[in-house]
């Protein structure tokens, strides 16, 4: 996981660019005292992904970009909750990554534990935010995310490692990484720009008449994806046998 700066709109109306430019397309508007994640950097410029979920170039004096640094998540794929603060003890539930844990102070929590759900996460399951990057995502990242997921079970309509699908694959991936994506595969096909060549990190969507299938790229021919009912999280190559890929999208700058 990496955690992207925010930025917060100061002026009363901002443009979002198509381009580091203030000729280009102007492809949205965003208000006063709205936040939004800072995603890359250039010549004045901050690429940015708004609360709408749209992304854009946005001018550095429009905003004020901070740091997130206060709270705790957690940082595995899934964390055991315990009934008492032992290992051996009896799990009561799981957390998925990126789930916030209380940042107060917790007296009855024994040393190395933190309570959540009635039960104990061990903190080495747990991560500040203070320590996690503070910078934008990149591919490299985004694969990485990805491969903590490979063996999970496809579940339809499941989002974390205990059972997942493959656009709750690509969502949960980018959302660790502070970028927002719609549910559906053919809703994020609708986001971003399309590419004609992916890298790491792009989103591969497959489909005959529509898009039915997502996938995240690891390289110019290579993804993992959650593939359908009865299979787990697997990495896959391109062509993939009995996929068309009807279309490549990419969300980063």
């Amino acid at each position: 996981m990496v955690l992207p700066p925010q930025a917060f709109v100061h002026s009363a109306v901002a443009d979002l660019r198509g381009a580091p430019d203030a000729a280009a397309e102007l492809v949205d508007q965003v208000h006063h005292r709205e936040w939004l994640r800072v995603l890359g950097s250039r010549d004045g410029w901050h690429y940015v992904q708004a609360e709408d979920h749209y992304f854009g170039w946005i001018g550095e004096s429009a905003v004020q970009v901070l740091s997130v640094t206060g709270g705790r998540r957690i940082g595995v794929a899934l964390a055991p909750v315990l009934r008492e603060p032992d290992p051996a003890a009896e799990v009561v539930a799981h957390l998925p990554a990126g789930t916030p844990i209380p940042d107060t102070q917790q007296p009855d929590a024994p040393a190395g534990w933190a309570r959540a759900l009635g039960g104990y996460v061990h903190l080495d399951d747990v991560v500040a935010s203070r320590d996690l990057p503070q910078r934008a995502p990149s591919g490299d990242d985004l694969v990485a995310t990805a491969e903590a997921f490979l063996g999970a079970p496809y579940l339809w309509g499941g989002t974390t490692a205990l059972g997942i699908d493959c656009s709750g694959l690509a969502q949960q991936v980018y959302r660790l990484n502070g970028v927002r994506l719609d549910r559906d595969a053919d809703q994020q096909a609708m986001e971003g720009r399309g590419v004609d060549v992916p890298a790491a990190g792009d989103l591969v969507f497959f489909g005959e008449e529509r898009v039915a299938h997502v996938a995240l790229a690891t390289g110019e021919r290579t993804f993992i994806h959650a593939p359908r009912r009865g299979a787990k999280v697997e990495r896959g190559e391109l062509p993939a046998p009995g996929r068309t890929v009807r279309a490549i999208h990419r969300y980063l700058p």
